[in-house]
C-alpha cells in the first residue's frame, strides 16, 4: 500500500508542476504574442 500512495503523490507533484508549466507559458505568451506560434502577428 505504501508503493501506491507514493505513486498518487508523485503523480499530484508532476500534474502540479504541469499546471504552474501552462501558467507560465501563458504568461510568457501574454508577453510575446509575437513568439507564439498560435497567435496571429
Amino acid at each position: 500500500m505504501t508503493t501506491l500512495s507514493k505513486e498518487g503523490a508523485n503523480k499530484q507533484v508532476i500534474s502540479s508542476q504541469a499546471d504552474s508549466l501552462i501558467k507560465i507559458s501563458r504568461i510568457w505568451a501574454d508577453f510575446f504574442p509575437a513568439n507564439t506560434s498560435n497567435q496571429p502577428i
